[in-house]
């Protein structure tokens, strides 16, 4: 399965022909990536990344998580996915990762609008949370660009590098990602001059 971002952006479910392009990525930016994310000091060798993919293709099969790879210009550049689905109440936590050499080009902005589009249009989910380390600020960014609204922080909410973080929860309902579209669009029409927005009357 892929959802397509733009002409050189795709999401790709996970499958174990990317295994070993994975753990590289991880390996070459392992500095970077463990100093959010608790798992990235385990992933030492590249059976750990094909026991992960064995458990997420499950995972998915019950409809409890849908884990991508991002592939930019048909290389893998990092990860997203909707986690931690519950589907009583449609609920689901989005997370994500990138190569530190690839960031600032808006690729995860892209990713996790194209996302969060697949989880409210496809599989119907009325909530969308996003976790991140208090002190991540440009993690928070894509949330925050994205609509979502900031809830609460939890306090040591998550084990880093030996020690507990805060975690900033950002959530975004269905009805609000709707409005956010519209008005989106509707900015773009202004932008671009379009008559049929200034003719309207209340």
């Amino acid at each position: 399965m892929t959802i397509t971002i733009d002409d050189n952006i795709i999401l790709e479910l996970i499958d174990q022909k990317h295994c070993q392009e994975i753990f590289e990525l991880v390996s070459l930016n392992r500095n970077y990536l463990n100093e959010w994310l608790p798992w990235v000091d385990n992933m030492q060798a590249v059976e750990l990344i094909q026991n992960f993919i064995v458990g997420s293709t499950q995972r998915n099969k019950t409809g409890f998580e849908y884990a991508f790879v991002i592939i930019d210009n048909n290389k893998i550049v990092g990860r997203i996915g909707i986690y931690k689905i519950d589907q009583q109440n449609k609920i689901g936590e989005i997370g994500y990762w990138i190569a530190e050499t690839i960031q600032g080009r808006g690729i995860i902005s892209k990713s996790c609008k194209g996302l969060i589009d697949y989880c409210f249009t496809q599989l119907q989910l009325n909530r969308i949370e996003i976790k991140c380390g208090a002190d991540n600020t440009r993690s928070q960014k894509i949330p925050e660009r994205s609509g979502f609204k900031y809830e609460a922080t939890i306090r040591q909410g998550e084990w880093v590098k030996n020690r507990f973080i805060d975690l900033k929860l950002y959530s975004l309902l269905r009805e609000e990602w709707i409005l956010y579209l519209l008005l989106f669009v509707m900015l773009r029409l202004v932008n671009q001059g379009n008559p049929f927005l200034y003719n309207l009357k209340p």
